[in-house]
């Protein structure tokens, strides 16, 4: 059997929260590098990815709650009604991997089975969103850990491998 593709989402979403939360309002606007999304930009996206992986699957049409801007509250806001939107989502249990779904990538569009669409496409974008999240609050001194990150790891205060 799969994983339950909606919590495992719902799960990432919800570390995403808990980092936007330590991060402070003026820090939304910044980037990791000049030609890169804004942090704020980066989590409303991975929340768009949560909901562009989920709605074909349950063939629902793909929502988005996005509000435009990188002030604190309305991006957490948008990943809170993104979670809250996929609870009231029937649950995945199987993949079809005779079902193809389409997205746009970029400049072009994939055409995925199912599994591939989830886990290969949607599942790596999520991750590569909420990472430049994560990276550049770490680049502009925000105290977060690999914990906050993934739900799991915990360091004592002040710990450091290097």
């Amino acid at each position: 059997m799969q994983p339950p593709i909606k919590s495992l989402l719902c799960h990432h979403l919800s570390q995403l929260l808990l980092i936007t939360n330590k991060i402070p309002q003026s820090l939304f606007g910044k980037q990791l590098s000049p030609d890169m999304f804004s942090m704020g930009d980066n989590a409303k996206i991975a929340a768009n990815f949560a909901l562009r992986g989920y709605c074909p699957l349950v063939d629902r049409k793909v929502v988005s709650f996005d509000k435009k801007g990188v002030i604190k509250e309305d991006i957490q806001d948008t990943i809170q009604r993104t979670l809250e939107y996929l609870d009231t989502l029937p649950k995945v249990t199987q993949l079809d991997t005779s079902r193809i779904i389409t997205d746009k990538a970029g400049f072009i569009e994939v055409q995925l089975p199912q599994i591939e669409f989830i886990y290969q496409y949607i599942l790596p974008n999520l991750l590569f969103h909420i990472s430049l999240v994560y990276g550049t609050a770490r680049a502009h001194g925000v105290a977060l850990s690999k914990g906050d990150f993934d739900g799991y790891h915990s360091y004592p205060a002040g710990f450091s491998f290097v």
